[in-house]
């Protein structure tokens, strides 16, 4: 619905049925309703307004459901049972059917925390004597509950044919959880015909096969909904239409469809529009901008293996982030075929790289957190948050893989060099995506203080016990640096956060070897023998990644210049024979693209033939040590 600046006043019901607005607040530049006050969790306590303007959500993250403004209550920083009213100004009631409506952001942080809002309506700006229209709690496992994080609309009636000066009250009641924001409030009458399509269910990454058209569609009027039309189209093909009679949904009430006509999909990339019409066989709805859903969907020739990356935000001064440690060396443990990243992104400490610390701040409300997948919204560090927000990504479709190859190393001048390699899986036109990298160090210490680990299972006598049988509440407060490994550590960003602009073509073909050369320079401090290379392949739009693949550096792939005027292999590419032309005899290992020796030899001269012929068409190197030294050659056989 579009944005409505801050207005008291009555409109005349138009021609086309638009319901008639009393009050709406978009909180796009003012609070405009008034706030109480109450005490915050502060030690002492402060007095703070409960509701506030807010233009960016933190505790969770979000963003205003439209404009540039929302509201908060603040139940993230009041303490338990905590309340506040956020009072409308007197709205005239003239006897007809009247609704509250709003979106409210739910989230599943503390899940079981009933941080709730309550809708009220009174002849006095106060609760005594208040009529209750509805309840609806923040977390989306409680009611009424939703499947996935993100904004909701909600409708409270009046009492029937209320009259009079009134006044609209949301009371906020604090369970200690995240915060609760709201959006895009308006008082309005009833209209008598709105049916809003709320969902459809069709999956936007799938396999060729046939799919059935469902969704959900509400009755935001108020007159019963006895039929309606449900219509479905891909693309500007074919429009399927469904007539569905004899119904009986009331106000406020949702129905769950499923098209009788079913999608056969074959590999691309579509378009589908579903949408609701002619209701109650000719009727006209008094708001069209909510009866259709438009979304893109792509079919993929196969399926990819998927790799899902938690990144973490940490840091050796945060107590309760042992519980990241734990929950990243447990997932790893659990999911030993590499379907399972985790990055440890620190904060303030002296391994902080600040880019990386900037970017994922953006998304978290607090330390220990942490994004899966860099989907916007928070997923605690501790071992079953991030078990569940795996699972859900995990069971996604890749529209891409991505791999590491041609690894080089020089450790003269601790260049790393190396290629990441997307193949998608369909055919696109319009593809916008970008690759990154991510190194990533292991075993990392320090013998400053700024590496002891704070730990508050100690100091609060908590169990926390990883898959070894570690009770990390034993080992002190601070864990010193002596006795703390860090692991996972996000060293570098290669390519940014967003990856590098260009690096995948705007237009891919399926399971073709998309190559974007990335190199490094790693640090003297860092240890080459305990880095990994994680390479990403992101969504320019969503920003979110798609896929991803870790691979150790492989340091047995070196370079080193000084031999390299002195040796070269002919000839490069080789059906298979090939010669090393080199002025002393060395010894040569032929090295795949990952890191297994496929052949070896000795005292190879300028006149010796290396055959290569039984090895598979592709990429290798040979790694070649002589009496001035070793490097690698990439060698070519086609």
């Amino acid at each position: 619905m579009r944005k409505i600046t801050l207005l008291l006043a009555l409109f005349a019901i138009s021609f086309n049925g638009k319901a008639q607005v009393l009050l709406a607040n978009n909180f796009d530049t003012a609070l405009g309703w008034t706030s109480t006050t109450v005490a915050n969790d502060a030690t002492p306590a402060v007095t703070i307004s409960a509701w506030a303007r807010k233009t960016v959500g933190t505790t969770p993250t979000c963003n205003p459901f439209a404009g540039a403004g929302m509201v908060r209550f603040n139940s993230y920083n009041i303490p338990a049972n905590g309340t506040g009213r956020l009072t409308s100004p007197v709205v005239n009631f003239a006897g007809a059917d009247y609704r509250v409506r709003f979106n409210m952001y739910r989230d599943n942080g503390y899940s079981t925390d009933a941080d709730n809002v309550k809708v009220y309506v009174n002849a006095a700006a106060s609760l005594t004597g208040a009529t209750l229209l509805g309840t609806i709690n923040r977390s989306l496992s409680l009611a009424p509950t939703e499947a996935t994080e993100g904004w909701y609309e909600y409708a409270f009636n009046l009492p029937v044919a209320t009259t009079g000066a009134k006044y609209i009250i949301f009371s906020g009641t604090s369970a200690y959880g995240n915060n609760i924001f709201v959006d895009e409030i308006s008082v309005e009458q009833v209209p008598a015909l709105d049916a809003k399509l709320v969902s459809i269910d069709v999956p936007t990454f799938s396999t060729a096969g046939t799919y059935p058209i469902s969704g959900i569609f509400k009755n935001n009027g108020g007159t019963t909904i006895t039929s309606i039309d449900v219509n479905w189209q891909i693309g500007s093909g074919t429009i399927y239409t469904q007539n569905l009679s004899g119904l009986s949904i009331a106000n406020n009430q949702s129905y769950p469809f499923t098209h009788q006509d079913q999608w056969t999909a074959t590999p691309g990339q579509y378009s589908i529009k579903v949408w609701v019409s002619n209701i109650n066989n000719g009727g006209v709805d008094s708001n069209l901008d909510n009866d259709q859903i438009i979304k893109s969907l792509y079919v993929v020739n196969e399926i990819f293996p998927k790799t899902t990356v938690y990144e973490e935000g940490t840091g050796t001064w945060c107590g309760w982030c042992v519980r990241g440690h734990v929950g990243l060396k447990d997932m790893l443990h659990n999911h030993q075929d590499e379907s399972f990243i985790g990055i440890a992104v620190h904060n303030g400490d002296p391994m902080v790289v600040a880019e990386y610390d900037t970017a994922v701040a953006s998304f978290i409300s607090g330390y220990p957190s942490g994004i899966m997948n860099r989907v916007p919204a928070d997923v605690d560090a501790g071992l079953s948050a991030i078990q569940a927000a795996y699972s859900v990504e995990i069971n996604k479709v890749p529209v891409a893989k991505v791999a590491v190859q041609n690894q080089l190393w020089n450790p003269a001048t601790r260049t790393i060099s190396f290629d990441a390699v997307a193949n998608f899986a369909l055919d696109l036109n319009n593809a916008n995506y970008n690759m990154a990298a991510v190194i990533v160090e292991n075993g990392v210490t320090g013998t400053s203080s700024g590496y002891n680990q704070v730990n508050y299972y100690s100091s609060q006598g908590i169990d926390i016990i990883d898959w070894e049988g570690t009770n990390w509440r034993y080992l002190g407060n601070p864990i010193p640096a002596a006795s703390m490994v860090y692991n996972h550590v996000g060293r570098a960003l290669v390519g940014g956060f967003d990856g590098f602009q260009g690096s995948v073509p705007t237009t891919v073909v399926y399971n073709t070897p998309y190559s974007y050369n990335m190199s490094y320079t790693l640090p003297t401090t860092q240890d080459e023998n305990n880095t990994e290379l994680v390479v990403l392949v992101l969504d320019n739009v969503t920003g979110q990644i798609v896929n991803a693949h870790i691979a150790p550096l492989n340091t047995q792939l070196s370079t080193n210049q000084f031999t390299k005027s002195d040796i070269s292999i002919y000839p490069n590419p080789s059906t298979g024979i090939v010669h090393f032309d080199t002025p002393n005899a060395v010894s040569i290992a032929i090295v795949d693209v990952l890191g297994k020796t496929v052949f070896t030899a000795q005292n190879v001269t300028k006149e010796t033939n290396v055959d290569l012929s039984n090895l598979q068409k592709g990429v290798y190197f040979a790694k070649i040590n002589g009496e001035s030294g070793s490097f690698s050659k990439k060698i070519i056989l086609k």
